[in-house]
C-alpha cells in the first residue's frame, strides 16, 4: 500500500483523486501553504503545512498545474526527487514507478488533455497575431512600437523621459488585481490612463511588444504571453492604445532572462547603462528594492542618493513621495523602481522639469545575468515580486554594502 501526500487543495486535486489507484494507494492528507484556512480539513482529511507531515509516506503528489514553486519548496525542504510526483508533467506520467500510485492511462489521459487547454489552445488562439506580424495584413491592427536601443538614445541624447506599461498597469487601469503589491483604487487607474494617453514634450511612453511574432522570446516567455494575451484582454489592451500614436518597448527593462538570445545580454545592458553615465542619480524605490546594491550596474554614475517609499501600496503615500522628489536639483536623473505608483511619478517629475526614467525590474534582470540563470529566481536582500516567497526579503547585508547603502539614504517615506 503506497501512502501519499497531494500537496494543494485547489482543483487540481480533485483530477489527481480520480487517478488514484484505489485499493493500493492510501490517500494519508493534502499540504498547503494556507493550511491554516482549511482548520477543518478538505474531505474528511487534514490539511497540513509541509513542515508538519509525517514522515512514513512514498510520494508527494503535487496538484498544482504551474508546480515548478512548489517543487523547488520541496527540494528545498530536503524532499528527494524520488517522492515527488508532478502531476502535471508528461514526463512523470512515463516512469513506470509512478504507476504504483496512480493509473497510467488515466492519469496521461488527463495531463493530455491539461497541454492541450494550455499549450496548444493558447498557441492556436495567438498564432493568427504571430505570423499577421510577418505580413501585415490589413484585418490585424498592430500598435506602433520602436525598439529598445531608440529609445535609449533619445534617453541619453535628448534627456527624454520614460514610463513603462505592463500588464499591472493594464489590469489597473480595469480595476482588476493582478500585482500583489499594488491594490485596486480609482484614483489610481484614472492617472495611470491620464499618463497613458499623455502627449508631454520628451516623456515617451512605452508598452510591451508583445502583440503579434513571439520569435524573439525563449519559448516558456512566449507560452506567458499567449496564457495571458486572451481574446478578450488583447481587446481591452486595444481599446486604451492609441493605435496612431507611436510607443516604446517597455521590456527595454528586461534584457535577458526573457529573451532568446542571451549572448547578447551583456551588450544590452552596456546600452542601458550609458544612461546614468557620468550622471548624478537620484534612485526612488521601495524599501526592499536596493537597486544596484551588491552589484556594479551603476558604478559608472557619478554619485547615487536614494529616497526610499514603501514596497507595496505605495500609491497611499503618492503625494509625500512626490513632494520629497520635487525637492531634488533638476539636473539630477532620477531613476524610478516602485510598480504602477512609478508611472505617475515619472509623468508629474516629466511636467515639472526633470528627466525620470522608469527603470522597473532591471536591477533583478541585473542580478539573474550577472548569475547565468536562465528561470527567475530569488536574490538575497531584495524584493523579487516574481517568484515564490520574493517579498520575503532577509536584511542580511554585509556590513560595508549596508553602510554604503545607508548612507546614499536621503529621505525614508515610511508604510
Amino acid at each position: 500500500m503506497k501512502k501519499i501526500y497531494i500537496f494543494g487543495v485547489g482543483k487540481g486535486k480533485d483530477i489527481v483523486r480520480q487517478c488514484i489507484r484505489e485499493g493500493e494507494t492510501e490517500l494519508t492528507g493534502y499540504i498547503d501553504n494556507a493550511a491554516d484556512c482549511y482548520s477543518q480539513g478538505v474531505d474528511g482529511l487534514p490539511v497540513l503545512h509541509l513542515g508538519e507531515i509525517v514522515d512514513d509516506y512514498d510520494y508527494i503528489i503535487i496538484s498544482v498545474m504551474q508546480y515548478q514553486d512548489i517543487l523547488q519548496q520541496l527540494i528545498e525542504n530536503g524532499i528527494k526527487g524520488s517522492r515527488i510526483i508532478k502531476f502535471f508533467d508528461m514526463e512523470d506520467t512515463l516512469n513506470p514507478i509512478f504507476w504504483a500510485a496512480l493509473d497510467k492511462n488515466s492519469w496521461q489521459l488527463e495531463v493530455l488533455m491539461y497541454t492541450y487547454r494550455n499549450t496548444t489552445f493558447y498557441r492556436q488562439q495567438n498564432l493568427r497575431y504571430e505570423i499577421a506580424d510577418s505580413i501585415r495584413k490589413e484585418e490585424f491592427v498592430f500598435p506602433t512600437i520602436l525598439p529598445a536601443p531608440e529609445a535609449i538614445d533619445r534617453i541619453c541624447e535628448e534627456r527624454a523621459s520614460l514610463v513603462r506599461f505592463g500588464d499591472g498597469e493594464f489590469s489597473l487601469m480595469k480595476m482588476q488585481q493582478r500585482a500583489k503589491y499594488q491594490e485596486t483604487d480609482g484614483k489610481l487607474a484614472r492617472r495611470l490612463q491620464e499618463v497613458l494617453h499623455a502627449n508631454v514634450d520628451n516623456l515617451l511612453v512605452a508598452i510591451a511588444d508583445i502583440y503579434g511574432s513571439l520569435e524573439r522570446f525563449t519559448e516558456s516567455a512566449a507560452e506567458a504571453v499567449r496564457h495571458y494575451l486572451t481574446p478578450d484582454v488583447r481587446a481591452e489592451h486595444m481599446e486604451l492604445l492609441e493605435l496612431d500614436r507611436t510607443y516604446y518597448d517597455a521590456l527595454l527593462s528586461r534584457p535577458y532572462v526573457m529573451l532568446k538570445d542571451k549572448e547578447k545580454a551583456g551588450e544590452r545592458f552596456e546600452s542601458l547603462k550609458r544612461i546614468w553615465e557620468g550622471r548624478d542619480v537620484v534612485i526612488i524605490e521601495g524599501s526592499r528594492t536596493r537597486m544596484g546594491v551588491g552589484n556594479n550596474l551603476f558604478d559608472n554614475a557619478l554619485s547615487v542618493c536614494r529616497i526610499i517609499a514603501p514596497s507595496e501600496n505605495a500609491f497611499r503615500r503618492y503625494a509625500d513621495i512626490l513632494d520629497t522628489a520635487l525637492t531634488m536639483e533638476k539636473e539630477k536623473l532620477i531613476l524610478i523602481s516602485l510598480g504602477p505608483t512609478a508611472k505617475i511619478l515619472t509623468y508629474d517629475l516629466c511636467s515639472a522639469g526633470y528627466q525620470a526614467v522608469d527603470i522597473g525590474h532591471l536591477d533583478i534582470e541585473y542580478e539573474w545575468f550577472l548569475r547565468g540563470v536562465r528561470e527567475r529566481c530569488n536574490i538575497p536582500y531584495k524584493y523579487v515580486q516574481e517568484v515564490r516567497n520574493g517579498e520575503i526579503v532577509a536584511d542580511n547585508m554585509e556590513a560595508a554594502e549596508l553602510a554604503i547603502y545607508q548612507s546614499q539614504i536621503l529621505a525614508v517615506i515610511d508604510e
